[in-house]
């Protein structure tokens, strides 16, 4: 039962509450006052300026000061009523105080006042609250407090002092500070001291020494440690602007700015927050920072959301692995690159790897730089530049895509475009000229090589000129004299590198020139397939199909020839050769077995088998001197005389031997061509004499008189050659035809041959990973594996299913 009683009464309270909070209505403070104006007992007139309504008045007509209680002050001049639990009015003056629960209000029922005390005074229309005060704008839905509040009764300028408050509730805004000015006309706020601006739906506050707040137009403006905050972010400055209104919302901040977001914190002299762009324009000292990297510069605008920064004006991007310069640098956070322009500077920390370029594309995933515009690279003691470059710094491994200079010390490699690893130092280019301060040059179609290994390698149309006659190659710099200089082309060369004792120059050491090899020095014209040139020795090595031509009118030919140029002597030995280009001599030549050259002197000695014939006119010798310049020949040695016999002007014809007949009939029988053999030169018929045979091709370059075979790999198709054979004995010869057919090169016989062309430093270090091979008049890569077999390197190479092994 006395549950049930409790429980009704709950619910009484509760509906009685509901009532009170949304149903009751409460009157207005100029209502309640009026209302109450007629049940006071005392009607007191201020003169026409004031009438009092009280309970009790204290003090009579003649007064100067006369106190009322429970008193309401119609001030009817200036359309305000105020009501207190205790009053005075001073009867001269015209001044008004109420103490004890201070209530007053415009009768517009704009301002509602609420205080402990006010005092009125006459005197310049002021209302001055000395104590705790609210005050209350109900055509603006906003409240002020302070300890103490000064204002008129106009309310147009309001001086709130001491813990003051302005509550805008409509927008849900409020004020704090030590001292508020309110303008109520132009709704203009001037805060001081310990300034707080707080937007509760925003969640968004401002702190500052002072600010001026103006409502109409919804700016703030701050100075003295401001710190703007949001949810998102925060900005601190010496003085700051808030526009709060628009699309266009944001804080302008000037002096020490600091903007942190969750990511980053930028600083700058000033910068601008576009709220809801969510961008930081800074400027003057920008600096941006984050875990990944910081960015300056003299101007930059930060993309909140994207995580772009875009510096401008001496900018420098400093991350983890990589510093970048430039008067323009964008980098995006989540893309992870970095475009730079303007004369710019990079430095990659890892492998000290410096340089500048004009505008670039930095990967920062991968490390990567591409650049389409003119470029430097340093790194180590080599120097780079070029035009259009993709560098992976990690790797090392740099495209150049156009034309571009590599530099170590004293030379230089230039190329149309090429590759190059900066790590291993490994240059590939085409149309390759290397270059050096003392004045070497040579050029081809392509090259590679390294500086490191001290080796590179030209391909195609190469064109040299070196120096040569170096006394002490390590130690001379001297630059190149032309009169000293050796000139060579060719289709394939090497060449070798020594480092002079001091370290800051090289020289080239030793050169080998295949092909077609055509090589000038001094008086001295050398052709050969095969030429090399020891230049810290001073010595020339040329073989096969060897050519002399001494300048004088005098050629030499040999297999082989060995030359010092120290002594200035020559060796030559296999198929010796001399002619003179002379008319008078062309029908003249000297064959011997081998040749010693003076070059000072002149003079070539010969050795072994020496043989001068005109016709069939021959002299024979075991040695001779001949004497270029006089064009003369001394025979030494078993000097031997053949002439032919001259009959009436005829020359006597020998005859026909039917045992020489018969063995040409034998050895042109026997005869028999097969891919790959032997041309045998003579053989001996079994009637025991000896028969010679000639070979003549129809094609040489496919099927040699040698024997040897040149197959054209992959789509050259089969070719077919025709041989001929003469077999002589005496003034007897037979002939013989044969028609041979070549087939195309397997890619087993192509990696065979490529194997050939793989060079292996003595050291074992720096093992090729591909060679280049001639097919069908281009070059192609074939890659190498390497493995071990004991202490010996063996390289695979495959190609299109074929496989070859070879141990170095």
């Amino acid at each position: 039962m006395w549950k049930k009683i409790g429980y009704g009464g709950l619910v009484l309270i509760l509906i009685y509450f509901i009532y009170a909070v949304f149903f009751k209505k409460i009157p207005a403070p100029l209502e309640q006052m009026q209302k109450d104006m007629k049940a006071k007992k005392v009607v007191y007139r201020l003169k026409d300026e004031a009438i009092v309504y009280a309970d009790e008045q204290i003090g009579s007509e003649g007064d100067e000061v006369i106190k009322f209680k429970n008193v309401i002050i119609d001030l009817v001049k200036k359309q305000m009523v105020i009501s207190g639990k205790e009053g005075v009015v001073n009867t001269k003056t015209l001044d008004v105080s109420l103490m004890k629960k201070v209530v007053g209000t415009t009768k517009d029922k704009k301002w509602e006042i609420y205080t402990e005390r006010v005092d009125y005074k006459k005197q310049g229309d002021l209302l001055n609250s000395p104590v705790k005060t609210k005050l209350v704008n109900t055509f603006d839905d906003t409240v002020s407090e302070a300890d103490k509040v000064e204002t008129t009764t106009k309310f147009e300028t309001i001086v709130a002092t001491g813990h003051a408050r302005y509550n805008n509730k409509k927008d849900k805004k409020t004020m704090t500070a030590d001292k508020i000015t309110y303008n109520d006309p132009t709704k203009v706020s001037f805060a001081e001291g310990h300034v707080v601006y707080k937007e509760e739906k925003t969640k968004r506050t401002l702190t500052a020494d002072k600010m001026r707040y103006d409502d109409i137009n919804k700016i703030g403006n701050a100075e003295g440690n401001v710190h703007y905050t949001s949810p998102e972010s925060k900005l601190d400055a010496q003085k700051a602007d808030y526009y709060m209104n628009g699309d266009d919302e944001r804080v302008e901040g000037f002096g020490n700015v600091v903007y942190t977001g969750k990511e980053s914190v930028i600083t700058a002299d000033s910068a601008v927050y576009f709220i809801k762009k969510k961008q930081i324009n800074g400027n003057g000292h920008v600096v941006y920072k984050s875990k990944e990297s910081v960015i300056t510069g003299d101007s930059a605008v930060y993309f909140v959301d994207k995580k772009q920064v875009d510096g401008r004006g001496h900018v420098r991007y400093t991350g983890k692995t990589m510093i970048i310069t430039g008067d323009h640098v964008f980098y995006d956070k989540i893309a992870n690159i970095i475009n730079g322009d303007g004369n710019g500077t990079y430095n990659y920390l890892p492998r000290k790897t410096t340089g500048t370029y004009k505008s670039g594309v930095y990967d920062l995933k991968t490390h990567t730089m591409t650049t389409n515009d003119y470029y430097t690279a340093n790194y180590d003691d080599y120097k780079m530049d070029g035009t259009n470059l993709v560098y992976v710094f990690p790797t090392g491994n740099a495209v150049m895509n156009g034309p571009f200079n590599v530099k170590k010390q004293n030379f230089t490699v230039h190329g149309e475009n090429g590759k190059m690893n900066t790590i291993s130092k490994d240059i590939f280019a085409n149309k390759m000229v290397m270059t050096s301060v003392q004045g070497d040059r040579i050029s081809s179609d392509i090259g590679q090589g390294s500086f490191e290994k001290k080796e590179f390698r030209f391909d195609g149309h190469v064109k040299g000129k070196i120096r040569g006659n170096v006394k002490d190659l390590v130690n001379d710099p001297r630059p190149l004299v032309e009169s000293e200089a050796v000139h060579f082309i060719g289709n394939t060369a090497k060449v070798y590198f020594v480092s002079h004792k001091n370290g800051s120059n090289m020289s080239i050491t030793r050169s080998e020139i295949k092909e077609n090899v055509h090589m000038t020095y001094k008086d001295i014209t050398l052709d050969s397939q095969y030429n090399e040139m020891d230049s810290r020795r001073n010595l020339i090595l040329a073989r096969d199909k060897v050519m002399v031509d001494f300048k004088n009118n005098t050629k030499m030919t040999a297999n082989y020839l060995y030359m010092d140029m120290n002594k200035q002597e020559g060796y030559a030995r296999n198929n010796i050769k001399i002619v003179s280009t002379l008319p008078q001599f062309r029908a003249i030549n000297t064959s011997a077995d081998k040749a010693t050259i003076y070059l000072k002197d002149k003079k070539i000695k010969l050795n072994g088998n020496v043989v001068t014939y005109q016709g069939k006119n021959q002299i024979s010798s075991k040695s001779a001197i001949y004497n270029m310049d006089k064009k003369i020949l001394e025979n030494e040695g078993n000097i031997q005389m053949q002439y032919e016999v001259q009959n009436n002007n005829e020359i006597q014809q020998a005859k026909s031997d039917p045992k020489n007949s018969e063995a040409v009939q034998e050895v042109i029988g026997k005869l028999s061509v097969s891919e790959g053999g032997h041309l045998p030169k003579s053989m001996t018929a079994s009637n025991g004499v000896p028969v010679t045979i000639r070979w003549h091709s129809s094609n040489s370059s496919i099927f040699s008189t040698s024997g040897r075979v040149n197959k054209q790999f992959y789509g050259g198709g089969t070719k077919g050659v025709t041989l001929t054979a003469t077999a002589k004995a005496g003034v007897d010869t037979a002939e013989r035809t044969f028609s041979v057919s070549v087939p195309t090169e397997s890619a087993h016989e192509m990696l065979v041959r490529a194997a050939s062309n793989i060079y292996v430093p003595e050291d074992g270090e720096n093992l090729p990973s591909s060679v280049r091979v001639n097919v069908r008049g281009r070059t192609i890569d074939i890659p190498i594996s390497w493995s071990k077999n004991g202490d010996r390197n063996v390289a695979t190479l495959r190609y299109d299913g074929a496989s070859y092994r070879q141990q170095f």
